[in-house]
Order: C-alpha cells, then structure tokens, then sequence
C-alpha cells in the first residue's frame, strides 16, 4: 500500500470535493468510485492537483457520460 505524503492527501481530497460538488454526500458509491480513481492515479506517481483533477473528471464521464447528466441525476 502507498503512503502518501499531507500535501498529496490535502491535494487527492480538494480534488475529490471540487469534481463532487454536484454529487450528493450520500452518494457514497459515485463518490468511492471517483476516490478510487484518484488513489490509482497518485498511486501511478501522479501527485499534481492538475494530474489528479483530470483523473477523477474521467472517473465522472465513465460514471454519467458529462457533468450535465450529473446535475440531472441529482436534481
């Protein structure tokens, strides 16, 4: 398992809250998928808040296809 440092875990959580920010809180699946892809990315060495923002944006269009399906799925 990797260990990653505060500002890579500070940097994996901003980026999870800035693509979640139309998802429901207990949408604990979507969420747990989007924060799977974001571990897998930094776990491939990629650590910039850049790198990681558009790892997790491909984890919502494999999830709903564009960011206009998530807003009307959670309306």
């Amino acid at each position: 398992m990797n260990k990653f440092g505060s500002t890579t875990v500070a940097t994996m959580r901003a980026v999870l809250e800035e693509v979640c920010v139309h998802i429901p809180r207990n949408s604990t699946s979507v969420r747990a998928f989007i924060a799977s892809q974001i571990l897998k990315c930094a776990s491939a060495g990629e650590e910039s808040y850049d790198g990681l923002l558009t790892a997790a944006r491909r984890a919502v269009i494999d999830q709903f296809g564009n960011i206009d399906a998530v807003r009307r799925s959670f309306r």
